[in-house]
């Protein structure tokens, strides 16, 4: 019984297949209208679609980046670019307004973008360079980390001006925006380098005019130890007042790195108030003159030797500073430059009518079939 039961289920579909088959074939001028029209239109239209060109350059990220060092360390902790975040960042300028609006109006391309629009517009250029996204398309290799920049425009001409511009614009950004605490830290110890520079000569100056005037003796060299202490209590202070300059520009006075910095040059601060007392009260000095001139001279003399100190240590930070930010400079290097391209990428003629005619005949078949199962069930 049950060899019985399959020999027929396997006739009826035998019965099934057949008569689908023949279904097809007695509407076989339907279908071959039906997908002639639907190709052909696809065609025509494909023909009357705008063409677009796409130009594309393939550029990638040269960081000098080094190891060790503290402005390294910083620059880890705050999450700027080294050599595992070069690409991103760079795509991200990439991808920012600032780059698009210099490419508009490099290129003038507000009457083209907006056409009768701008006047509508506050900022045309503005306005302009975000429409101008649609256009652009960047990616980053994970393979090798390469970074593609595809640029589509109605000619080809100016769809490689504009991926032209890009790479050009994004080099002068690169250059001009700090994007490394090594850059800021130097900035900083320049600053301060600078300002004890003519702090220390305008000390200098005092002292020896004093001198000339009093005619006191240089102090003898006990000085010393307690001097070193505070070379090395105020070298670390300026390091943590570089730190929390940096972060300053990247988090508010409540985030809790800051706190926690501030905490620190508070203590600093404390021990190197004690330190400078201890220097005031115990310097011992050799002088002809009365008492009275002591004091003022120990205070212009200690004023030197701290502004001397100062000096040192913000000169070997900044020449460290100077290492790291070339170490952290973010360069592009262009692998393809920007095509020109021979042939429009849109829109896709061939695979609009390929599909057209695949999709056409699956659809005019599965009327057909639809059709018949109708009548069938109308008993026609």
């Amino acid at each position: 019984m049950m060899e019985e039961k399959q020999v027929q289920h396997v006739n009826s579909e035998e019965i099934d297949l057949l008569e689908v088959r023949d279904t097809i074939w007695d509407s076989r001028k339907f279908i071959a209208i039906f997908v002639g029209i639907i190709t052909l239109s696809t065609g025509i239209v494909s023909f009357l679609l705008p063409k677009t060109y796409t130009s594309e350059a393939v550029i990638v990220s040269i960081s000098k980046e080094g190891g060790g060092g503290t402005l390294s360390v910083l620059s880890q902790l705050a999450g700027l670019p080294l050599e595992d975040k070069s690409q991103s960042n760079i795509k991200a300028v990439l991808e920012s307004n600032a780059l698009r609006e210099s490419v508009v109006k490099e290129l003038n391309l507000v009457d083209e973008i907006l056409k009768k629009e701008k006047d509508r517009y506050r900022y045309p250029y503005s306005v302009a360079a975000q429409k101008l996204k649609e256009y652009i398309k960047t990616s980053v290799s994970q393979k090798d980390g390469t970074i593609s920049i595809k640029v589509d425009w109605k000619n080809p001409e100016t769809a490689q001006e504009i991926n032209l511009s890009i790479i050009n614009n994004l080099r002068q950004i690169l250059n001009e925006k700090a994007f490394s605490i090594a850059k800021m830290n130097r900035i900083f110890y320049e600053t301060e380098a600078n300002k004890t520079s003519s702090e220390l000569k305008e000390a200098i100056e005092k002292l020896n005019q004093f001198q000339k005037e009093k005619q006191v003796i240089l102090p003898e060299n006990k000085l010393q130890s307690q001097l070193q202490l505070y070379a090395s209590l105020l070298s670390e202070k300026l390091k943590l007042e570089a730190e929390k300059s940096s972060y300053s520009n990247l988090y508010n006075s409540d985030h809790p790195k800051i706190r926690e910095i501030s905490s620190r040059l508070s203590f600093l601060s404390q021990k190197i108030a004690e330190v400078e007392g201890d220097i005031n009260s115990n310097s011992p000095i050799s002088t002809e003159k009365t008492l009275s001139v002591i004091p003022e001279y120990i205070s212009l003399y200690l004023d030197v030797q701290k502004l001397k100190l100062k000096y040192e240590v913000l000169s070997k930070l900044l020449e460290q500073a100077r290492i790291d930010e070339l170490k952290e400079n973010l360069y592009v290097e262009v692998i393809d430059s920007p095509s020109y391209p021979e042939k429009p990428s849109k829109p896709k003629k061939e695979l609009m009518v390929a599909v057209a005619f695949v999709g056409s005949l699956f659809l005019a078949v599965f009327i057909v079939l639809l059709r018949k199962a109708i009548l069938s069930r109308k008993g026609v």
